[in-house]
């Protein structure tokens, strides 16, 4: 049996002694499971039953967990809790699964009306920006919670799990009542002690959230969190190496976007939490409740943004959730899709944390169970191929750890607006066909105040390739001194349109890019919502591309303009905020002026862009050795019957399609044609949600 963590980083394979020794193992099962005191003996027997059944390769064990969670943990609770975790690992062994462990708290949550003060006399617990106090979640630099934690890792690593994981809570940001930092006694006294000043947090709070340009107590406070939190994680690796020392320690997060507030210095953090032995990642896939199939746009996001921070061997392991734990919350189906999106960017394994944490047995929702079995086989074969060393392929955007250090904030910002910008416009590509990434790239798409924390030589190499920005990022270049190199001699900051006079429409008039007269697209976004827009003053030579309209049709402000600068980029302009981009922003009009943007930024030859005869097209690029695997999901109930594939290819391929049945077959009812470098392949055959089509390209 095979238990390392190299033995599935590269290439899996799982020789159990209850199953078929040929088999190979790709697409990792790791079931996350709380075995309470109460049901201890009858959710073991059902785990020994069923996972072989289930085809999961690992259980992670969680402790102390969700409703019947005692708060911080006790020690003599979690010592005499300790047998049953090591009789969970025997049997486990027995039938060749992993063991694993999964605290639930670190500093905790929430409260949940827990008070840990009189559990843990003198403990220090976290108090937000706005003097919101927590009840239950330790501040970092309480002793009182470091000596219990220290003790109660310890008795984890006395069990040797394979992976010890350290969940999300690892954080300064929501913490039950408090919502964003740690401005507790401790933290305080400890900023002061940096500036040499008595400093109040409301004082604090106001400089780090202070309008314009950032005021330095923003930087001060940020290292001081990160450096805390790297002292923490070490603190804990630490403690577990003590005692075990070829565990391997995982990671849980919430965001790079999120992580920003908090300063996060990612490779620190998390060489520090490895502590020289091979690191685990668990990037959240969302989705804890199933509302629509859109919004499984944020499932590859969060993979790559990740993985992009975190250090180049970290071994992955997505996070799929149902909450709260049935087939009300989410169906088997959302659940397939999220492992098969995991599988399909290359992560190592999937930790499902399927079942409530209650005592419930796992076959009071059977179906979860049977679609783990009935599906393992195609994700095996689509993990195999998507896993092997190569490169992901498309537009890049763009992550700075230190976005929330340099972002430009207005009058009356609350402290949340710190967070990094493009989520929402990162989403809106990922739902258009467009395959993206944060790795270096041809073609950068810059939304928000990101680019800011990029150097100006950085910026300088961004402009000499292809380039799309928002008004926002636009707006920042300007700033910066760019203007003539983006095709602008002014740009306005971002208005609310409405306050720009009457508009109606943009229309999308330009034939070089794709465009026609009265070709429009509405301004009327989701919930009604008004979206920001820029007033923009062109420089000679730019080429406008689409602009807002009036009642009667006629053109006023540039939407849209393209641009070619004298170190040669192509520079694409948008007087939208990109971030607005929800609702009434998609429509197959605006997909088609996107892809005919990236073709243009790609000189002709994009990565990959994915256009179906429906909606919400979600797709992805890999090159491999000998092979590209590329496909794409319908993130719609309506299926597709024309599907079209237009990416950079030198040749005419050999193109095998993963069918139903796991198997890679001649792709049939496929049209592949080759013009100056670009490969477009029409696909005629039906395309559900229920499976992702996914083509072998040789």
């Amino acid at each position: 049996m095979i238990t390392k963590a190299t033995d599935y980083m590269d290439i899996t394979v799982k020789e159990n002694s209850s199953m078929n020794k040929s088999n190979e193992t790709f697409a990792w099962y790791s079931l996350r499971r709380t075995l309470p005191l109460f049901s201890f003996d009858d959710n073991l027997r059902e785990l020994v039953a069923k996972l072989p059944e289930y085809k999961v390769d690992e259980l992670i064990v969680k402790v102390d967990t969700e409703e019947f969670f005692h708060g911080q943990i006790s020690l003599p609770w979690l010592k005499a809790y300790q047998p049953k975790l090591f009789k969970i690992k025997a049997e486990l062994e027995k039938i060749g699964i992993v063991y694993s462990l999964n605290p639930w708290i670190t500093h905790g949550h929430g409260d949940r009306g827990r008070d840990t003060r009189t559990q843990l006399p003198g403990i220090v617990t976290v108090a937000g920006h706005d003097g919101a106090e927590s009840t239950c979640c330790a501040c970092s630099l309480s002793e009182v919670w470091r000596q219990n934690t220290i003790e109660a890792w310890k008795i984890y690593a006395e069990t040797q799990p394979h992976i010890l994981w350290v969940e999300d809570d690892i954080r300064t940001f929501n913490h039950g009542p408090v919502s964003f930092g740690c401005f507790c006694e401790l933290h305080m006294k400890r900023f002061s002690n940096l500036v040499g000043e008595k400093v109040p947090r409301e004082r604090l709070v106001a400089a780090i959230i202070a309008p314009g340009k950032p005021h330095p107590w923003r930087k001060l406070y940020f290292d001081m969190q990160a450096e805390i939190m790297v002292d923490t994680v070490t603190l804990l690796a630490k403690a577990v190496h003590a005692v075990s020392p070829e565990t391997c320690m995982g990671l849980m997060s919430s965001g790079p976007e999120r992580h920003c507030l908090e300063g996060r210095r990612w490779q620190d953090f998390a060489n520090a939490l490895a502590d020289g032995k091979p690191i685990y990642s668990r990037p959240p896939m969302g989705n804890y409740n199933e509302v629509n199939l859109r919004d499984l746009a944020f499932c590859p996001h969060s993979i790559k943004i990740t993985r992009y921070c975190m250090p180049e061997h970290t071994i992955e392991q997505t996070e799929v959730e149902n909450f709260t734990f049935t087939q009300f919350s989410k169906s088997a189906v959302v659940t397939f899709l999220q492992m098969a999106i995991s599988f399909a960017y290359g992560s190592h394994a999937v930790t499902m944390n399927l079942f409530d944490h209650m005592g419930t047995p796992m076959e009071f929702v059977p179906e979860y169970g049977k679609m783990l079995a009935r599906k393992k086989p195609f994700l095996n074969a689509l993990a195999k191929r998507a896993r092997q060393p190569g490169s992901f392929k498309g537009i890049r955007l763009l992550h700075n750890n230190s976005s929330s250090y340099c972002k430009i904030l207005s009058e009356n910002s609350g402290y949340q607006e710190l967070a990094e910008d493009g989520i929402y416009g990162a989403l809106a590509i990922e739902s258009m066909g467009i395959a993206n990434g944060y790795d270096d790239s041809n073609v950068t798409f810059a939304f928000g105040q990101t680019i800011q924390a990029f150097s100006d030589a950085e910026i300088k190499t961004m402009l000499s390739k292809g380039l799309l920005l928002d008004s926002v990022a636009a707006g920042v270049l300007a700033e910066r001194g760019f203007a003539g190199e983006i095709g602008l001699k002014s740009i306005e900051n971002p208005q609310k349109l409405t306050t720009m006079g009457p508009y109606s429409v943009e229309e999308y008039f330009n034939p070089e890019f794709g465009g026609a007269d009265h070709k429009f697209m509405t301004m009327v976004f989701g919930g009604g919502c008004d979206p920001l827009f820029s007033r923009m003053q062109l420089m000679p030579g730019a080429e406008v591309i689409s602009a807002i309209v009036d009642p009667d049709a006629k053109r006023h402000n540039p939407a849209i303009f393209a641009f070619k600068n004298k170190r040669g980029g192509c520079i694409a302009v948008m007087a939208l905020n990109f971030d607005d981009a929800v609702g009434g922003f998609f429509n197959p009009v605006r997909r088609e002026l996107l892809h005919n943007l990236v073709t243009w930024l790609s000189r002709g030859k994009p990565d990959l862009l994915v256009k179906a005869d429906g909606a919400y097209t979600l797709c992805w690029r890999k090159d491999c050795q000998n092979y590209t695997i590329a496909g794409a999901f319908n993130l719609s109930l309506d299926p597709w019957h024309e599907t079209v594939f237009s990416m950079k290819y030198d040749r005419i391929p050999t193109v095998k399609r993963l069918d139903s049945s796991s198997r890679w077959v001649n792709a049939v009812k496929l049209k592949c044609t080759l013009k100056n470098g670009l490969l477009t392949m029409e696909y005629s055959g039906k395309v559900s949600y229920l499976e992702p089509l996914i083509f072998m390209l040789n």
